[in-house]
């Protein structure tokens, strides 16, 4: 019987190839097992009975087994507990407040500092077929709008500042408006007037990104003392306490009106 034989750097070769397509067809197998996961999750039924209780607690936005879900509300409550106490301290953030509420995919949208934000779970959008951004305080800083078109280009978004600013093309609407009580800021539209406005009093609006220099103090109250039905489902701020005392009121103010 003659015995094949192959030399040295052939054989080589064949197993630096052999290597190279195992690792392919693994990454192509993770990649298409996190693929089917990811859309199982986001195209659960509401009648799903196994997450029923998050799916209606969240309204509609997370479907979790009711066990994890709890651990999150003994989480929430626990923490929120401790938030609401009043400690001493000039810089609020250090000693009187803490995360309450962990999103399991939260993500990154826009750019490093001022401009992006984190959202909880932008997948779970996918699920929106008539998706609702508003992005308040521009200063013409479009990353997050544009990463945000990216990966949910079904999501309309609007975008609003005090100064006149464009949009780039297809990715939002843009909206020279001040956000107040309608008296302060001078020239201010309130939050019920502006959805009436746009014509969205019949939306869900799924994300509220809002960067406003101090006015969401006097902002925050006039969202939540509306209809609950306009209440934004997310949102996303930049907090600017001056006066640690503002800080402390609004977050009451919004414990009080989530009841």
């Amino acid at each position: 019987m003659t015995t094949l034989s192959i030399p040295l750097p052939m054989q080589l070769v064949v197993i630096a190839l052999l290597s190279i397509l195992s690792i392919c067809i693994y990454q192509s197998c993770s990649q298409s097992t996190v693929s089917k996961s990811i859309t199982s999750q986001s195209t659960v039924s509401l009648n799903n009975s196994s997450c029923q209780q998050s799916l209606v607690e969240s309204d509609g936005f997370i479907c979790e087994p009711d066990y994890l879900w709890n651990e999150r509300k003994y989480v929430y409550h626990a923490q929120d507990k401790e938030n609401m106490m009043k400690r001493k301290d000039p810089i609020y953030f250090v000693s009187n407040w803490e995360p309450n509420f962990h999103c399991s995919h939260a993500q990154r949208i826009g750019a490093m500092g001022d401009g992006g934000k984190w959202v909880c779970d932008p997948y779970r959008l996918k699920l929106r077929p008539d998706c609702l951004v508003y992005s308040v305080g521009s200063r013409g800083d479009f990353s997050f709008e544009i990463q945000m078109k990216k990966i949910m280009p079904h999501c309309e978004i609007h975008t609003f500042d005090r100064r006149l600013y464009s949009c780039p093309t297809n990715m939002c609407n843009f909206h020279q408006m001040i956000f107040g009580n309608g008296i302060e800021p001078n020239g201010s539209r309130g939050w019920l007037t502006i959805v009436q406005e746009l014509n969205h009093t019949n939306r869900l609006i799924d994300i509220l990104k809002i960067d406003i220099e101090g006015g969401e103090y006097s902002f925050f109250p006039l969202v939540f003392n509306s209809n609950k039905n306009l209440f934004p489902r997310q949102i996303l701020v930049e907090l600017h306490p001056r006066n640690a005392e503002n800080v402390y009121l609004a977050k009451l103010h919004e414990k009080r009106s989530s009841r």
